[in-house]
């Protein structure tokens, strides 16, 4: 299973937000997203799940989810957006769990092991403390966990992650992402993770896809796409890169934005 996205392009309002990008990735593989602020990203994703209208093609083992019917889309893709508000129900997110996994169903009745699957998922996010509990009563963080758990019980075949970590400390950005490494490759998923550190993308994905203004600029291997010199094109930053060799990635060291780099309108330098 594989994710091949050629000519693809999102509109709003008539105007091109995503033109032609394509992208690639492999069973079992997490690709970053990264950009500037207002380059796209959100909107990339949309398209994906069918939030956004999108021309080209996406293919996600055969099929195109450009093309695609919601009911079919949503069988094969999770996605996990900013904005959580769409969990102010009057729901446990047990409840959730189960419903998530029954919710095409022609039945009241419940799948055998949606019960299980949920609670399995809640333990292995470290969760089941909340199981009972409404989704509003919950920090933002911990919504964007549940929020991944709901993504997940269902069996994706495509993860969409927009600023999965945004609301988390650093202990929990960890424990996210550790989980969703290790599922992304044991069910052998695609996903991809809409990213601002940097640093968490060469920890854990294996490809990114740099985007600005609406195209991918760059797009492959992290250790070949993260490098000074595209940071420095991108975000206009100068910065140090280290080898971690006993972690097994690279951290980097912002050090100055550059004089020429032109910051957004109201930004203090």
């Amino acid at each position: 299973m594989s994710l091949t996205i050629k000519d693809y392009s999102v509109a709003i309002g008539g105007q091109a937000i995503i033109k032609e990008a394509s992208l690639s990735a492999e069973a079992g593989e997490i690709v970053a997203i990264l950009g500037p602020n207002g380059a796209g990203k959100s909107t990339f994703v949309k398209g994906l799940c069918g939030l956004r209208k999108a021309r080209g093609t996406a293919n996600l083992g055969g099929l195109d989810l450009v093309s695609a019917s919601p009911a079919e889309r949503a069988k094969k893709v999770g996605y996990v957006a900013q904005d959580l508000a769409h969990l102010d129900l009057q729901m446990t997110v047990f409840e959730l769990m189960v419903l998530a996994q029954n919710g095409g169903r022609h039945s009241w009745k419940a799948q055998a092991d949606s019960f299980r699957r949920a609670e399995e998922l809640l333990v292995r996010l470290g969760l089941m403390r909340f199981a009972r509990m409404e989704p509003s009563r919950l920090s933002g963080g911990e919504r964007q966990m549940v929020g991944l758990a709901l993504a997940l019980v269902r069996k994706p075949e495509l993860l969409l992650l927009d600023e999965p970590t945004s609301a988390l400390d650093l202990a929990n950005q960890l424990h996210m992402l550790d989980v969703v490494q290790t599922i992304t490759r044991e069910e052998g998923i695609v996903t991809l993770a809409i990213l601002h550190d940097l640093n968490l993308a060469t920890r854990y994905a294996a490809k990114t896809g740099i985007l600005r203004h609406g195209a991918i600029m760059h797009h492959g291997r992290t250790e070949d796409v993260i490098t000074p010199e595209v940071i420095a094109e991108i975000y206009g930053v100068d910065c140090h890169l280290v080898e971690l060799e006993d972690a097994g990635f690279r951290a980097i060291y912002p050090l100055a934005v550059r004089r020429t780099h032109q910051l957004p309108a109201g930004t203090a330098r």
